[in-house]
């Protein structure tokens, strides 16, 4: 812990520089709470704390579910980032209260965790910030590590730390593990408790305002419409190129550009332009217009399920670059056929059971992803065939979180 310690004091100037740069992008962020300083004791009966949009999306089937097990319930909803807080702001109820989780600086973790209440701590994922964990402990509640996922490239880096590791991964009263290799990873890190219940995300509701909405009918004269979702830096150049060369056999095909990150959307947006006339923005150009676009900019936070719906394909992002991709989940539950690149590491079982069912498609770089968009849009059979296959990929893993309600309650 002290070298841990050491290394966080090291980190300070970098933490607030992007602290200061979220209070000043987002009013609702709270440089107080971040700071652990709460104005009201928060009473609450179960306490979730997500890192980010990704981890909330996940979380939000367990939390409707536990809260539909305990309709009086009140639960506190932490999360890291701005973004993360505006996606818990659009999907629960006032039963669900969320407040920025502080820094993991011993005094700023103490401060919080003196204005809480609350027996019982479900961390969502992977965020093990020691100094909350061990404090959580100390303080007497029950810690749980759900839908807890540990790749190659993570277990490497903590087994580094032996010594270290052991002590965290001991903290945890149980860790729900995605899968054995999750599982055994944390094992051979020194944890003491470990069960399997699988991945939560599969277990996501697809809400029916995305099929009231039914955005795909924007683009019922358009031949094909494609997505790459989630995409980084260096992404989004290869695949505009690649929607190029797509729309020149298919003239009205549109692809719906959305970044990982809302920062770059501007500089994203300028790409676009580089390359096509007709590039629109989420936040500016009327639906009716979309369909005489050649790219639509997802400026926007908390609507990918809807922009999974518009299409007829997904690509994954994070996944041409050493990112390790993303969540393939939600696209496979509205039977869209998903392509990914090489780099998954950070969804590996799932990104390769999804192409060993017929529902994806792994490409070693982006000119296989353009042959295979081309190949898509001259075949709808294609289409519907391999998006059905992901559809019953998702549906038959999921059950995760009635598993981890069973462990979490018994």
């Amino acid at each position: 812990m002290l070298i841990y310690r050491f290394l966080l004091l090291i980190a300070s100037p970098f933490i607030l520089f992007k602290l200061v740069r979220f209070s000043r992008g987002y009013r609702h962020y709270s440089l107080a709470q971040a700071f652990g300083f709460q104005k009201k004791v928060i009473k609450a009966d179960i306490w979730i704390h997500c890192a980010s949009v990704g981890e909330v999306l996940a979380a939000r089937p367990l939390i409707k579910a536990w809260l539909d097990r305990h309709p009086a319930g009140l639960v506190l909803l932490t999360t890291m980032t701005p973004t993360g807080a505006e996606q818990a702001f659009n999907s629960f109820d006032e039963r669900v209260v969320h407040r920025y989780l502080p820094i993991d600086w011993s005094a700023s973790v103490s401060r919080f965790l003196k204005r809480i209440e609350c027996p019982t701590l479900l961390v969502i994922e992977t965020e093990l910030w020691p100094n909350l964990l061990s404090q959580v402990k100390q303080k007497g509640l029950k810690l749980y590590i759900v839908n807890a996922r540990l790749s190659e490239r993570s277990f490497a880096k903590y087994a580094k730390f032996s010594s270290f590791s052991a002590q965290l991964m001991s903290l945890p009263d149980q860790i729900c593990a995605h899968a054995q290799a999750d599982a055994d990873r944390f094992l051979s890190l020194g944890a003491n408790n470990v069960c399997i219940t699988g991945n939560i995300k599969f277990d996501l509701k697809v809400s029916s305002q995305v099929y009231r909405d039914n955005w795909q009918q924007k683009f019922k004269q358009n031949e094909f419409v494609w997505i790459a979702a989630s995409t980084h830096e260096g992404e989004e150049v290869l695949l505009l190129e690649e929607h190029r060369v797509l729309k020149a056999q298919h003239p009205s095909a549109v692809l719906i550009l959305v970044p990982r990150h809302p920062e770059r959307f501007e500089q994203v947006y300028q790409q676009a332009c580089a390359k096509f006339e007709n590039v629109g923005l989420r936040s500016e150009t009327a639906m009716e217009d979309w369909a005489n676009l050649d790219v639509l900019l997802g400026d926007s936070m908390g609507e990918m399920m809807h922009y999974f719906q518009a299409s007829d394909l997904a690509f994954i992002g994070g996944s041409l670059i050493e990112r390790g991709g993303h969540n393939p989940i939600e696209a496979a539950l509205l039977s869209k056929p998903v392509l990914v690149g090489p780099h998954t590491f950070n969804f590996n079982d799932i990104t390769e059971n999804l192409v060993l069912s017929g529902g994806g498609l792994r490409c070693r770089n982006a000119t296989l992803v353009g042959d295979l968009l081309l190949a898509f849009a001259k075949d709808k059979t294609l289409v519907m065939e391999t998006g059905q296959a992901a559809y019953e990929y998702a549906l038959s893993n999921q059950g995760a979180v009635e598993r981890v309600l069973e462990v979490v309650e018994s």
